[in-house]
């Protein structure tokens, strides 16, 4: 029964980092976030980092953070009209559009001028 509990206690402490890390990534988004930062900030090998995070959060680290980026992102193209699609991707931590149109079109299935202009149609 002891060893039952150094489990639930052990998963409940691999949660909380993988929660700890989301938040991390959360509050960079305008940078370029390695799975070396992640793992430094948890005190872990890369390689034990990434095989936690991906098993309790059912994504890759990579993955995780291009879909939080780009809808984040998404979000500032529905409503802030005035930013151009490439101060948007510089905001979010892409080095120009083109990388940040094809992650975008990746994750949305639509370029992020078409998804501006489908959700200003809305308006």
């Amino acid at each position: 029964m002891n060893k039952r509990l150094d489990w639930r206690e052990d998963m409940d402490e691999y949660i909380r980092l993988v929660n700890k890390s989301e938040d991390y990534i959360e509050s960079h988004l305008s940078e370029k976030i390695s799975l070396d930062d992640l793992a430094n900030n948890a005190n872990m090998s890369k390689y034990h980092f990434h095989r936690l995070f991906r098993k309790y959060s059912d994504e890759t680290v990579k993955k995780f953070v291009t879909r939080i980026k780009v809808e984040r992102s998404g979000i500032f193209l529905a409503v802030r009209n005035d930013l151009s699609i490439t101060d948007i991707a510089l905001q979010y931590g892409y080095n120009d559009a083109s990388t940040f149109n094809k992650a975008f079109k990746k994750y949305i299935g639509m370029s992020p001028l078409e998804y501006r202009k489908a959700r200003n149609d809305k308006k």
